[in-house]
């Protein structure tokens, strides 16, 4: 299996802030027996995310199941460098996502997205739609930043539509996927730095 760890890790100056981080060893420790008084008692937002994570998991007994989006979940992506603005076109505050990317964008580009198809791009409304675990995972694993700086590597910056059909695009997804599913088995959600600490599988480069 691969993994996105050492394709499209951020800088650690980029990366989620420590304060956002595990703040307490002990509390992600093992999974909450209680999510109601664990999330009552969590020091930090990416503490109440994975709360929040477990819950989803818990409550229906599968991953797959579909909820709103948890709101310390979407306040915690919309921290990641580059996800205040749409990752296509740049409008500012965007409240839609591409779940294959694990990056946001504008309505209007959702519009253009949805035309490429379900097979390229996935798209959900933050506010309106219901979400899978591993499809809020896969938010909080990517970001537009992170997209970003893939499509600059490959020179896909002033190609929004015709980058997201490319063999580098379908490496991108299929590897966010797969780091997904990794993070996913590593059980009480740890939180982003702590997903780039762990020594998963390296992936091969485009």
């Amino acid at each position: 299996d691969c993994c996105m760890l050492h394709l499209i890790s951020q800088p650690a100056s980029l990366q989620l802030s420590t304060k956002n981080a595990t703040s307490s060893h002990n509390f992600l420790k093992m999974p909450p027996r209680d999510n109601t008084y664990h999330y009552q008692h969590a020091d930090s937002l990416q503490e109440r995310a994975a709360v929040e994570l477990e819950s989803m998991r818990s409550s229906a007994g599968t991953s797959s199941a579909l909820h709103p989006m948890p709101p310390a979940c979407a306040r915690l992506f919309r921290t990641l460098p580059g996800n205040d603005e749409c990752i296509d076109c740049g409008a500012r505050h965007p409240e839609w996502a591409t779940v294959s990317y694990g990056a946001l964008i504008c309505l209007e580009c959702s519009g253009r997205h949805r035309r490429l198809g379900v097979q390229t791009s996935t798209v959900r409304s933050i506010v309106m739609d219901h979400w899978s675990q591993e499809q809020v995972l896969g938010m909080l694993e990517g970001g537009n930043y992170q997209l970003a700086q893939f499509f600059a590597r490959h020179d896909m910056e002033d190609m929004p539509d015709r980058r997201y059909k490319t063999k580098a695009a379908r490496f991108y997804r299929e590897n966010l996927e797969k780091h997904v599913r990794q993070v996913k088995g590593m059980g009480f959600y740890p939180g982003r730095e702590a997903t780039r600490r762990k020594p998963l599988k390296q992936c091969e480069t485009v």
